[in-house]
């Protein structure tokens, strides 16, 4: 998680199917077998050293904003040796400790950190976490400066790594190194995968079966996945942060663009709500069993702006999910704004700690749908060509070709960029009102893998809000996806739109609708 993301592309869900819809998936099967609509050939799932070791991280808290602070004690935490007896006595198994090791290295080589910052406060955590019989989790967090200079940091980055892989190789395989949290902006998915192999050699010098984990670039969501390239290593752990729908659970976060308008975004744990967490997550459910490789969620959580009883439906949900997966976890975080301890009072936030260690999976069950009104789009089915639709690629060099055949829409981009809205398919003034929950539902696939992004928002003057997205990942098999979203204020000029510019390829729309959710 990163305290002051001013620039963060929210996304509410993803929807990510990668190559792997063409690969068998895994012999077990979640518990509720609604959702997805598909039912995949059978698969073991993952196994071996890595699998052994992220079942025993099992339930998991981080100790955020602490020693990732800009110094210690920055952002208001300072661990205390009581919290991890805390932790361990509320049933977790696990810590996760987020370190800003770049504001305690020298610049200039040979990198070398800060000796009374290894032993006062690194190793000091580490000793607490194993000395409560809690496994930990040291990563390399809000490295900024890579992020806007990847080549002017690499090497400083793998002389960190070294020093710290050196100076924990004898620790026992209950401590996990994790290389890099929320890889972003310049530090691309190409370049990631480059830093992350030659880091992953440097840790390997000397700990050769030291688990490792590694996160996705483009801030470590489900959406980085198609594009990420991990080394052949039997210990290895694939981690993804999950905060969807962003809407609600970074509603009031001064850290985020347009963040209060969401104020008051409840979460219900109605049908499409459930479906659609299911839906971004089963696709790393079906990579996870396709490579063998075991799947941690390194950071979910509801900031503390949301109402308790919303969040705390939404935690165990999420919980069970991932358990229901097999997949490890790490809530976001202790004892500051999304977390379940009060350390002022000290007191725990009791609906959130029950909710996060509860075995009641009676909670992973869809429900009835919702009821909705009368459609709201013109031409959904294309029926009438492209009538009601705008569509176009904005800017050079972005180049794509819309046109419909056998009312189906075909978008053939031939000339992508990092941009996805320079390519799109938008549908403008549409009524929305305050507080209403809108469902857009469509058809899509592709004639290879790709991903295009959806939603549902407005225009006001030169601004664009977001009410509710996707990334969605579509196959050469014809599926249904889910978006919800809430419009935070009544006007004429809502927007439904669809982008395509990230990548090339053939893209196949029908039946796109727009509906009230009247219950």
């Amino acid at each position: 998680m990163k305290k002051k993301k001013a620039h963060i592309k929210y996304v509410i869900v993803l929807s990510l199917a990668l190559v792997l819809f063409f690969l068998p998936a895994c012999r077990y099967q979640p518990k509720n077998k609604k959702t997805p609509p598909w039912i995949p050939p059978p698969q073991d799932r993952p196994s071996g050293p890595a699998a052994e070791i992220n079942e025993k991280l099992g339930r998991g808290i981080n100790l955020g904003n602490a020693l990732e602070a800009p110094a210690i004690g920055d952002w208001g935490i300072v661990l205390e040796a009581e919290y991890f007896s805390l932790i361990k006595e509320k049933g977790f198994s696990s810590v996760r400790i987020p370190i800003r090791w770049s504001a305690h290295a020298r610049s200039g080589t040979p990198y070398t950190i800060d000796g009374n910052f290894f032993h006062d406060y690194v190793d000091w955590a580490i000793g607490e976490a194993l000395k409560n019989d809690l496994y930990a989790i040291i990563n390399f967090h809000h490295y900024e400066e890579i992020f806007v200079n990847p080549h002017g940091e690499w090497d400083r980055f793998l002389a960190m790594w070294e020093q710290v892989a050196e100076r924990y190789k004898d620790y026992p395989d209950s401590l996990v190194f994790e290389i890099l949290n929320e890889p972003h902006n310049e530090l691309t998915a190409e370049l990631w995968n480059e830093l992350l192999a030659e880091a992953l050699a440097v840790i390997r010098k000397t700990n050769p079966d030291r688990t490792v984990m590694i996160g996705t670039a483009e801030w470590g969501g489900v959406g980085g996945l198609s594009k990420l390239k991990l080394p052949d290593d039997d210990h290895l752990i694939l981690t993804v942060h999950f905060y969807s729908p962003f809407q609600f659970t970074h509603q009031g976060a001064d850290w985020t663009d347009g963040a209060y308008a969401w104020l008051g975004t409840t979460w219900d744990g109605s049908f499409f709500e459930k479906r659609i967490l299911m839906d971004e997550l089963y696709p790393v459910y079906y990579y996870s069993c396709a490579n063998n490789i075991p799947v941690n969620i390194g950071e979910f959580g509801a900031y503390s702006k949301a109402d308790m009883p919303s969040r705390a439906l939404w935690t165990e949900f999420c919980a069970r999910m991932f358990e229901d997966y097999g997949f490890s976890w790490h809530y976001w975080e202790f004892c500051s704004g999304f977390g379940i301890y009060d350390p002022k009072d000290e007191v725990f936030h009791e609906e959130l700690v029950n909710a996060l260690i509860s075995d009641n999976t009676s909670v992973l069950e869809l429900g009835d749908p919702p009821a909705t009104g009368e459609e709201m789009l013109t031409n959904g089915d294309f029926s009438s060509g492209l009538t009601g639709w705008g569509y176009g690629a904005w800017h050079s060099p972005y180049q794509a070709d819309f046109k419909v055949v056998n009312n189906e829409l075909v978008v053939d981009v031939t000339t992508a960029g990092p941009k996805g809205w320079n390519i799109q398919l938008l549908q403008d003034n549409i009524p929305l009102e305050k507080d209403r929950r809108y469902l857009l539902s469509f058809e899509a696939w592709s004639d290879t893998p790709r991903s295009f992004s959806a939603g549902i928002g407005a225009v006001i003057g030169s601004n664009f809000p977001s009410y509710g997205g996707a990334s969605v990942f579509v196959t050469p098999e014809k599926r249904w996806f889910y978006i919800l979203g809430t419009a935070a204020e009544t006007l004429t000029t809502g927007r439904v739109s669809f982008s395509f510019g990230n990548e090339t390829g053939r893209v196949y729309l029908d039946n796109i609708s727009l509906k009230k959710v009247v219950d």
